[in-house]
């Protein structure tokens, strides 16, 4: 008869070995999970934003401005894709917030091979930077906002959609649709207001024509429901797409968690440019807009450390950014400065020595070339 000792220690050694043996090969399989060789590839998607063409009033608005086109250039560079960071109205006729239909059409001009179009406000930071959107669960779908069906079939131009982050497949659909919401922002006031005010009838919403391309996307999606429902997905739960601002700060916590995805902190009611907030103190919106960036940038910078470094076309946007004007030696700035100002020179002696028929070597490369004779 075997000792009972004997059984216990089979047995002890049995349940040892078998989960030696599964930390081993779950970690393998985790791994292999995320092996960028399976991965799929990420979408050909353009990520678009844009700053104000003047300078901010309040002075520290075009350095709030310039963190918030490096945290989407950042976003873009991590995950693959383009991105498109004006600091230009796309079409003079087209100001304010109807920028943002003119320069999405840009894109789609642009870009015309890619898939989707992201537009995403100056007045946000992505916080869950290692998110990135379900493209799966779109199939079908042209539109994808962050609203509630019901209160924006009512007329709801405040409830029922944000237009603050909107992601766009490239598709017929869409151009027509922003070439619609194009015409309507063509449209002046108080013409605009009469118009609008037809279909934008919920109960206890005030028409607010400081809302522009949101009452006028909100007015066409109503108006013409029929046509365009089986085009649009709203968003309103499974991830944060639009978080509002007040609400990560009254929950005291960035961070996603298990039951919901921050994604996006969207400071809407704050004026960056301005120093003004229609609900409360603006010092507020500031300070939590500072601390999502810094949040949302200690973890970018980690995984960015094998990513290939900023491109030129990033320079460029923040070297043409109206901070980066006034402020080209600043720490923050002199880079960017710095890498277009070099190209600007490349081009030039690439085009003397074009002109002349011989090749003329930077002045740095010449200096490596006497060291190098050393």
């Amino acid at each position: 008869m075997i000792p009972i000792t004997r059984v216990f220690e089979a047995v002890v050694c049995t349940a040892f070995y078998a989960g030696v043996c599964y930390m081993l090969f779950d970690g393998a399989a985790r791994k292999l999970r995320t092996s960028p060789l399976l991965m799929p590839p990420p979408p050909k998607l353009v990520l678009v934003t844009a700053v104000h063409d003047q300078p901010c009033t309040y002075p520290r608005g075009d350095y709030l401005n310039y963190i918030s086109v490096l945290n989407k250039q950042d976003y873009a560079r991590l995950h693959g894709y383009k991105c498109m960071a004006p600091s230009e109205l796309a079409d003079p006729r087209l100001k304010f917030m109807w920028n943002k239909v003119a320069w999405l059409l840009q894109a789609m001009n642009d870009f015309p091979d890619a898939e989707w179009y992201l537009w995403i406000d100056s007045d946000t930071i992505i916080i869950d930077v290692s998110f990135t959107l379900p493209f799966w669960n779109y199939a079908g779908k042209d539109l994808v906002i962050w609203g509630n069906e019901t209160k924006m079939l009512q007329g709801d131009g405040r409830h029922g959609m944000n237009s603050g982050v909107m992601l766009f497949r490239n598709t017929r659909w869409s151009r027509e649709f922003l070439e619609g919401i194009a015409e309507i922002g063509l449209i002046p006031e108080p013409f605009l207001g009469q118009r609008l005010r037809e279909q934008l009838t919920a109960p206890g919403y005030d028409y607010d024509p400081g809302l522009r391309d949101q009452n006028a996307i909100v007015y066409t999606l109503k108006k013409e429901w029929a046509r365009h429902h089986q085009h649009v997905l709203t968003i309103s739960k499974q991830y944060c797409m639009n978080c509002y601002w007040r609400d990560l700060l009254e929950l005291g916590d960035l961070r996603s968690d298990e039951s919901r995805v921050h994604f996006i902190n969207h400071f809407s009611g704050c004026q960056m440019c301005t120093e003004q907030n229609k609900n409360s103190d603006y010092k507020e919106c500031e300070t939590e807009f500072v601390k999502s960036f810094e949040y949302a940038n200690s973890i970018m910078m980690k995984m960015l450390a094998r990513k290939p470094a900023r491109n030129l076309t990033n320079h460029e946007q923040l070297a043409a950014l109206p901070y980066c004007r006034a402020n080209p030696t600043s720490r923050e700035c002199r880079p960017s400065v710095n890498a277009v100002q070099m190209a600007a020179e490349g081009l030039v002696m690439d085009e003397r020595g074009r002109l002349t028929g011989a090749t003329i070597q930077p002045p740095h490369a010449l200096f490596v070339g006497m060291l190098w004779g050393l």
